[in-house]
């Protein structure tokens, strides 16, 4: 949804929408665990996308910095920034379309509205992949995904 209120459709990145298909076609349950296996998959075709082009996102990364840099220098005070802030939106939209995929596919729904729990998400991952191009250490970045995961599985409730 846009900040006006219409509805933008936003289509999932392939490599994540195949892989949460691919785990919900040999699901033999639903609920919170077929949501927990939903949402492990999807995390798990999107970490291989991050740690195979680290300079993308440094440069993703660079991209935000600037554009924040430039609007408190012009001390336009705390308004969302037209830059960032679309950076940010169109994560949060990549976000509402996987976990709406995997709620729907579990059979469960968000106990939140979902950008709500999208803006959670995308702020706890964004933050991972700053540390993990900081100090490249995956065992941490395993842990962090395995947390959100339940996290995020909390914050649903069947259908």
């Amino acid at each position: 949804m846009s900040v006006r209120g219409e509805m933008v459709k936003t289509r999932l990145r392939p490599t994540i929408s195949e892989a949460v298909e691919q785990a919900a076609a040999s699901l033999d349950h639903g609920g919170v665990r077929g949501l927990r296996v939903l949402l492990h998959a999807g995390m798990s075709a999107y970490w291989p996308l991050v740690k195979g082009a680290p300079f993308k996102q440094v440069q993703a990364y660079e991209g935000t910095l600037q554009s924040l840099r430039l609007r408190w220098e012009a001390g336009a005070g705390c308004l969302p920034s037209a830059g960032a802030g679309g950076i940010f939106a169109e994560m949060d939209r990549q976000m509402v379309a996987f976990l709406e995929l995997c709620a729907e596919r579990s059979g469960m729904k968000w106990l939140e509205p979902v950008q709500a729990v999208a803006a959670y998400a995308v702020s706890v991952l964004h933050g991972t992949v700053l540390r993990w191009l900081a100090d490249c250490d995956d065992e941490t970045m395993l842990v962090v995904l395995d947390d959100l995961v339940s996290s995020l599985a909390a914050r649903a409730v069947e259908n």
